[in-house]
């Protein structure tokens, strides 16, 4: 799987970009170069994203997304399975920011920090990708900030900085369910629910332990102590008993081997069958629902 946030930093001469923070925060003027229908990317960074022009679907757990133009969104960190649709080229204003620029804004705006009605769903089941209701305040925060992406000089990441807390400003300042909102909130307020949620949302992709780490924002030795505390085994046994439990419900689904074996990240079908009948002692066309394909 590909970090989108690495390989856009990587290359810089494609996509107008400028970092805004010591956390690497960073504003993005993204021009989708992926050639392939399908593919497999994730971010330790979570995205805010206006979509300018095109279509895109963001794929994660049994849920696909398609974004559509003017439409604003928010990508929790992690893994997603972007499907491709080339009608129109994809382009699309990204602030990709992690949980320590969250935590550093609410310490400076205290009284922001609100939780949600009670008619939003439970942290839990929130989806990875939800739609953020978009205002004229929002769209400006995107669009105004195109002018700094000119010159990466000290004043014009001061003044992304500011229009990444005017963007959360305008969206915090819409009432009635926000399911971003919802997700601030969690992060402040109830860190363990987060990092529950995090961990089982993308349980199904063939992460390594380093890279949850990452994604959680941790160091190694931190993130395997909390697993541990929250889950009650080391993080390489759980996933690869989740890994398992999602191919099977997959295969029961009657979904194609090859398809599973994407979604769940294996090289091909074959590999994903021998690691299968290595962890069930069964083959996946024993699976009830599944047969040869």
């Amino acid at each position: 799987m590909t970090n989108i946030y690495d390989f856009i930093c990587a290359n810089a001469a494609y996509f107008d970009q400028l970092k805004f923070s010591d956390t690497g925060s960073i504003f993005i003027d993204y021009l989708c170069p992926i050639k392939e229908s399908k593919t497999r990317v994730w971010s330790h960074m979570n995205c805010l994203m206006y979509v300018c022009r095109g279509n895109k679907g963001y794929g994660s757990v049994d849920r696909i997304h398609k974004s559509s133009p003017h439409e604003v969104l928010f990508v929790r960190k992690g893994g997603v399975v972007l499907h491709q649709y080339f009608e129109n080229p994809y382009r699309a204003l990204i602030f990709m920011f992690d949980d320590a620029a969250i935590l550093g804004f609410f310490a400076e705006f205290p009284s922001l920090v609100r939780r949600e009605e009670q008619s939003i769903p439970a942290l839990v089941d929130l989806p990875t990708v939800t739609t953020v209701q978009s205002s004229n305040f929002i769209q400006s925060a995107f669009l105004s900030s195109l002018d700094f992406l000119k010159s990466p000089a000290d004043e014009n990441r001061a003044a992304l900085e500011i229009k990444f807390k005017e963007l959360l400003v305008s969206i915090l300042r819409e009432r009635g369910p926000n399911s971003f909102n919802h997700y601030l909130s969690a992060i402040c307020c109830d860190k363990a629910a987060s990092f529950i949620k995090l961990m089982r949302d993308n349980s199904h992709f063939n992460f390594t332990t380093s890279e949850l780490a990452r994604i959680a924002g941790m160091s190694l030795s931190t993130f395997k102590r909390e697993f541990l505390r929250h889950f009650g085994v080391s993080p390489g046994s759980w996933l690869r008993e989740q890994r398992m439990a999602r191919a099977v419900a997959m295969l029961s689904q009657n979904r194609s081997v090859s398809e599973v074996a994407f979604e769940l990240g294996y090289s091909d079908a074959a590999a994903f069958s021998r690691a299968f009948k290595m962890a069930t002692n069964r083959n996946p066309s024993d699976v009830p629902g599944n047969g040869p394909k």
